[in-house]
């Protein structure tokens, strides 16, 4: 049975990206540097659409990461957000502001994966992704049992469903801290229409009745379409660099506004393609260039880069 780790977060409204520009940033150059990890084999982002916060029910976060594996001590571990040089970037693209509460700013929750509706999955297709705590009072084995058999054929009735999946948060990581909720339910749709459809469906309000005895009223969404970050066709990027003379590495550097990169490490373009050589450039887009090697770069340009496309 597969173990899964999500982690959940709203952008940095200080650095003046919109949401949907966190969202970009996130899938095409912070999550670029998180996938160089090793010991990540699958990384996942499923990010909240646009639509979804005029809705019926609104995200109350801007998206997640998913990350698979078979060794639960392995997923336990990772994402640690003091990596170097993640971290930083972390709390460059997320909001990490000291205020409280904090129930907006992370989600973290590592489960044991049941496939209730083993359904195929396409592009395009909304994940309504659904954060939940048991009642107080509620024992862990009665709950998951409960949420797993009662409750799953409730949920199975819902018209448009095409596939379903609970993630039953790891016992043994509770006692450690810093799980913040009990599980997580993955509510598969064709679109976003279907999903309205769905949740003003009598199915629907029937389930809900049967949470209420399950389930906190404070729950936490994401109602996002998936963005696959790595698979197992991931290969290390070389952001086009080793096809590139120095000259021309330099050339481009200067377009994306890294001259104080240039003036401060005068031979930053051959520190680049040995990186690159290596596998160890962690990431060079116009928002964030970073080497994983004993070069040790981590610069961003001095002037605004223009935002990546929008995603989702």
């Amino acid at each position: 049975m597969a173990i899964k780790r999500i982690t959940a977060a709203n952008e940095n409204k200080v650095n003046g990206r919109t949401r949907r520009q966190a969202q970009a940033y996130w899938a095409e150059s912070h999550g670029k540097l998180v996938a160089n990890n090793p010991n990540l084999k699958t990384y996942h982002h499923y990010f909240s659409v646009p639509e979804a916060y005029d809705g019926d029910i609104k995200p109350t976060f801007m998206g997640i990461s998913m990350f698979w594996r078979e060794d639960v001590y392995a997923v336990g571990a990772f994402p640690a957000t003091d990596w170097s040089p993640v971290g930083p970037d972390d709390r460059h693209v997320f909001d990490r502001s000291t205020r409280w509460p904090t129930d907006d700013q992370h989600a973290d929750i590592l489960g044991e994966e049941h496939i209730i509706i083993d359904g195929p999955t396409r592009p395009g297709m909304i994940d309504a992704i659904f954060m939940v705590s048991r009642l107080p009072g509620l024992d862990h084995k009665d709950f998951f049992e409960h949420w797993k058999t009662a409750h799953a054929e409730l949920a199975k009735k819902i018209p448009g469903l095409r596939r379903y999946i609970q993630n039953h948060v790891v016992l043994d990581f509770i006692a450690r801290g810093g799980m913040t909720h009990d599980g997580w339910s993955e509510f598969w749709f064709d679109d976003y229409a279907a999903f309205q459809h769905a949740y003003k469906s009598p199915e629907w309000a029937a389930m809900e009745a049967d949470g209420d005895t399950l389930f906190m009223k404070t729950k936490h969404y994401v109602i996002g379409r998936e963005y696959v970050q790595k698979d197992e066709s991931w290969k290390p990027r070389d952001y086009g660099s080793l096809s590139m003379s120095e000259d021309e590495i330099r050339a481009r550097l200067l377009d994306q506004g890294y001259d104080q990169l240039l003036q401060q490490v005068p031979d930053a373009p051959a520190r680049i393609k040995a990186a690159a050589a290596a596998n160890k450039l962690g990431v060079w887009t116009e928002h964030h260039l970073v080497t994983q090697d004993e070069s040790d770069i981590d610069a961003r340009p001095t002037k605004k880069p223009t935002e990546a496309p929008s995603v989702g």
